[in-house]
Formats: C-alpha cells, sequence, structure tokens
C-alpha cells in the first residue's frame, strides 16, 4: 500500500505542522495550499493513501475540490478526512462523504489513528 498522504491546507503553519507531523510518524507527505493545486497534483502523481483536506481555502476550496475529486474516477475512491477549525467537523465530512474529520488545532494522537487507519503503520 503506497504511504504518501496529501494535505490539502492553505494556512501555511498548519500545513507545515501536518507535514512535520506526518513525516515524523514514517509517512510520505505532500502538501498543497488549495484544491486546485491538489488536483494538479493527483494527475500527475501516484494516488495518496489519504487526502486531509481543509475546507476554507482560496483559489478553489475543499467543498469544490471534494466536489471534483468524486467526479473523476481516477482518484473518487481515495478517502478524505475534513480538517478544519468548524466545530462540527464531523457533521462537515458527512456533508463531504468523506472518511471523518478532524477538528484544528489537531491532537498528535487523533491524526496518527487517523493515518494509520487508511494507511497502515508508517
Amino acid at each position: 500500500m503506497h504511504k504518501g498522504i496529501l494535505v490539502v491546507e492553505d494556512d501555511q503553519d498548519i500545513r507545515e505542522s501536518l507535514r512535520l507531523s506526518l513525516d515524523m510518524l514514517g509517512y510520505e507527505v505532500s502538501a498543497v495550499a488549495n484544491g486546485a493545486e491538489a488536483l494538479a497534483y493527483l494527475a500527475s502523481h501516484e494516488n495518496p493513501c489519504l487526502i486531509l483536506l481543509d475546507l476554507m481555502m482560496p483559489v478553489m476550496d475543499g467543498w469544490e475540490f471534494r466536489k471534483r475529486q468524486q467526479l473523476d474516477p481516477r482518484v473518487a475512491a481515495i478517502p478524505v478526512i475534513v480538517v478544519t477549525a468548524d466545530g462540527n467537523a464531523k457533521q462537515k465530512a458527512l456533508q463531504l462523504q468523506a472518511e471523518g474529520g478532524i477538528k484544528k488545532p489537531f491532537q498528535l494522537e487523533e491524526l496518527m489513528g487517523v493515518a494509520q487507519a487508511h494507511c497502515g503503520g508508517g
């Protein structure tokens, strides 16, 4: 199983924190700043085992990215975890038909659990 994780997050500090945390856990991490960059990444790389998706981003938000992802048979099955500052992370995940939600600021244990569930051990 490919252990790559794609982080889609516009806030550079959060994006870097997620990247470093997952890298420390042994995963290959790619990080982009918005949904448009994520679609471009997916078009030119091996599918990751998981996408961590912020919702509120410039250029293309998480809602639009998810809609386009679901329409593309090549990437539609990649599990998505919504990462949001919104207190209703789980509700947002349900609305997006995502695998789950993590509230920012995230807990390393929660991030590790999500990564292991979808990508195996780091």
